[in-house]
């Protein structure tokens, strides 16, 4: 499958050796350990080769946009007043140019086989009966009454219809569009336009698709006989069966993958450009990524092993003969529509080669020693190919896993509650080791600084005994205190109250949710860009005497640590710091509980913007039909308000070390002791204005998704899904749209309920 050589022939002494010893035990425990390699290249290899290789990280991204923008700032304070009236100009030209209406299919995705498959939409529910109709009825006319060659005679021909009209009809007409625009033309000679002939076709398209794979799983259960054939057999034939079906689930997952809704649905004989059709990219060109490093056209040469695997299973040489079918017809497909297109529009782009073909041609010469092959694709550079959005698991799979989720979930929940109980209960009795012999033990503290719900009540002094707040997403600052003997790998882990039975040892983890208090050259030399663990720095040395039976004066470091962004739980709740002694889980001192809370809309933008991050720029934004004042109003400073969210999101932290001064200062002035290394850290936001995308390098990440929805249910009191949202922006939803969709589900849903925006 891949070009290396653990995924193809790596195994081939695994299969050898059942061979040889006729064993089934041996061929499966092959299998076993050859699935298990294709599960580390889906889970490990791919993803950081994809991550490595095919776009930076997040963070990278966030930096080195905030680092444009100052120096795009710095350039813009030098220039004339005429070169300033310019650029004022192309910016609003360029968020005129911005605005438009957004299709449906931004916030509600259309049905892709049976993924976003919607109950109450009619469209799908049309499918369901379509393919109940279809399968369903003479599957229960062959169980009820019988007439079993009647019932398979009609599920083949079938078949066959929904087979020609897949690959044939639909492959003309595609063809048809390719060269002349057919299908466009036409919907605009009937009123519409380009994106309702696409969102036509991708509705023919995929009801075509359900129908081919519905049509022809009936006529493999009609088909289905065993008889008394030899058990053997029918393991290692279902086995073989099911193996291929799996294989072709997980091509067209890597297909859909690399290509999205944009690739999948052949968008690019709609649109040439991004500025055609809504879900087109914004550079349409060829991306030669996940399974496409491999082969050229997936689906030409394994997009039917389901197929074959039906057939495997049901033992019908009828089944067979419509795989091999299937196949042609693909073919034919893929020879006259797909690959003409594709020569015309991409060009040179195109590799004549695929991954594994070129690796067997370099296996070939470097055996052979002379260039018995010529690699066709080595002028052609690596051009890439559209990206898009995961497709989730096939439905059917889905199902029977879901029916016993419940249950096995719920048994390892009280495992897990059983072992944390007890796991509090040793703790409890039981001073960890590790503080034994620590000296100073009084040294060590913490204590939270104030936050933007303190600065917002105008008082002078915290009030004692008051409960701390935050609110969700500001960035929490906490002063910590230890010995200059303290090891730096002590830490401060942010948890829930409840989280914890023991004051002495943490049992619960902190799901990233921590910061390094004073780390030194080897724990620096982990540090990658964006992470938020090494975000605190010392500000003073101080001598004092600790403990009320103390006669000398130790030296006492106080910093400061900076939870922000990833350290965040962003979740509404009261939470406590624990400060634990060198990398352990050995609880040195404890913060008070503070609370993390929502405050009003028209508090957000005002108290929850940092004072070390770039404040962002309002653009105000034409629409098509000008609302109100009132309701301009309104969405702007939900706008705002969303942009600030979205900025506490996606902020990463831009650490860097910078060399301390020498010597000691009973002032608290120096920061650091001598030869020590101190860390400095921004919090780095992203977004600008509210014409900005809803995402950083036109991805949202899914945990970044989870975050902004939470944050969006808790402060405006609209639950949006995760999904919804990375949909979105990887369309180009900008943080206006975004704000608009907002507004609207709120007025949609104020008529029957009394939640709105907090006031």
């Amino acid at each position: 499958m891949a070009p290396h050589p653990m995924y193809s022939i790596g195994y081939a002494g695994y299969y050898g050796g059942s061979l040889i010893t006729g064993s089934y035990t041996i061929f499966y425990a092959s299998l076993a350990a050859h699935m298990l390699q294709f599960l580390f290249l889906s889970l490990v290899e791919n993803p950081h080769i994809e991550k490595t290789y095919e776009r930076p990280p997040l963070a990278v991204q966030v930096i080195k946009k905030s680092r444009t923008r100052r120096l795009s700032t710095m350039l813009a304070d030098i220039s004339d007043s005429a070169g300033d009236a310019a650029a004022s100009t192309a910016v609003a030209d360029n968020c005129k140019a911005s605005i438009r209406e957004r299709p449906t299919s931004l916030w509600h995705p259309e049905l892709i086989v049976f993924k976003n498959f919607d109950l109450f939409r009619a469209s799908d529910v049309l499918i369901l009966l379509l393919l109940v109709y279809s399968v369903g009825v003479p599957l229960g006319v062959r169980w009820l009454i019988g007439h079993s060659q009647l019932v398979f005679a009609y599920a083949v021909a079938q078949c066959i219809v929904w087979i020609l009209f897949r690959t044939l009809v639909l492959g003309a007409l595609l063809r048809k569009q390719s060269t002349s625009q057919l299908i466009t033309r036409w919907y605009i000679k009937h009123g519409g336009d380009g994106e309702e002939a696409f969102s036509s076709w991708r509705a023919v398209y995929n009801t075509a698709t359900i129908m081919t794979y519905g049509s022809f799983g009936l006529v493999a259960l009609v088909a289905y006989h065993w008889g008394n054939a030899d058990i053997g057999n029918l393991v290692l034939f279902h086995t073989l069966g099911l193996l291929l079906i799996a294989f072709h689930v997980w091509s067209s997952r890597s297909v859909y993958e690399t290509l999205g809704d944009f690739g999948w649905f052949y968008g690019d004989f709609f649109a040439r450009d991004s500025s055609m059709l809504s879900l087109a990219p914004p550079d349409i060109k060829l991306y030669y990524t996940g399974i496409y490093r491999y082969l050229n056209n997936p689906d030409k040469v394994i997009g039917q092993a389901a197929f074959y695997g039906l057939a495997l299973i049901s033992r019908s040489w009828a089944v067979f003969a419509l795989a091999l079918f299937l196949q042609a017809c693909n073919f034919l497909f893929s020879s006259y529509v797909e690959t003409p297109h594709m020569e015309k529009i991409y060009g040179t782009q195109i590799h004549r080669d695929s991954g594994i073909v070129r690796t067997v041609k370099k296996a070939v010469n470097k055996g052979v020693g002379q260039a018995v092959f010529v690699d066709e694709d080595c002028s052609n550079g690596t051009d890439t190919r559209d990206s898009a959005d995961k497709l989730s698991e096939s439905s059917g799979v889905a199902g029977l896993l879901a029916s016993t989720a419940k249950p096995v979930k719920d048994m390892l929940l009280e495992t897990k509650d059983l072992l944390s109980t007890t796991t509090a209960r040793l703790a409890e009795k039981t001073l960890p080791a590790e503080l034994t012999n620590l000296d100073h033990m009084g040294a060590y503290s913490l204590k939270l600084m104030p936050g933007a719900a303190w600065r917002a009540s105008g008082r002078g002094a915290a009030n004692k005994g008051a409960k701390t707040v935050y609110y969700l997403g500001e960035s929490i600052r906490v002063a910590w205190q230890a010995p200059a003997s303290h090891s730096r790998r002590d830490w401060i882990g942010m948890y829930p109250v409840t989280a914890n039975f023991s004051d002495q040892i943490t049992t619960s983890g902190s799901k990233g949710c921590y910061v390094y208090t004073h780390p030194d050259d080897n724990l620096l030399a982990e540090m990658v860009v964006g992470d938020s663990v090494f975000a605190s720095s010392v500000t003073g040395v101080t001598r004092a005497r600790v403990g009320k039976n103390s006669s000398g004066m130790i030296e006492i470091l106080r910093g400061e640590a900076l939870f922000s962004s990833s350290a965040l739980p962003f979740k509404v709740g009261t939470y406590e710091l624990r400060l634990h002694h060198g990398g352990t889980h050995a609880v040195l001192v404890q913060s008070k509980p503070f609370e993390i809370t929502t405050c009003n809309l028209e508090s957000i933008v005002q108290l929850l913007r940092d004072d070390n991050a770039p404040a962002a720029e309002s653009v105000p934004e034409p629409v098509a039909a000008p609302p109100t004042d009132a309701e301009a109003n309104a969405l702007e400073q939900l706008a705002q308000a969303l942009l600030t969210i979205a900025n506490k999101a996606f902020a990463v932290t831009d650490s860097h070390t910078v060399a301390s001064s020498d010597g000691l200062d009973t002032d608290g002035q120096i920061p650091g002791l001598r030869g020590d290394v101190v860390v400095q850290t921004d919090v780095v936001e992203p977004l600008e204005s509210v014409q900005d995308p809803f995402s950083v390098g036109e991805v949202l990440e899914e945990k970044q998704a989870r975050r902004i929805g939470y944050a969006i249910k808790e402060y405006f009191g609209v639950e949006f899904a995760s999904d919804v949202l990375v949909h979105a922006a990887k369309h180009g939803a900008t943080v206006q749209d975004v704000a608009k969709r907002i507004l609207e589900a709120k007025q949609a849903l104020s008529a029957y309920s009394s939640t709105s925006i907090k006031p």
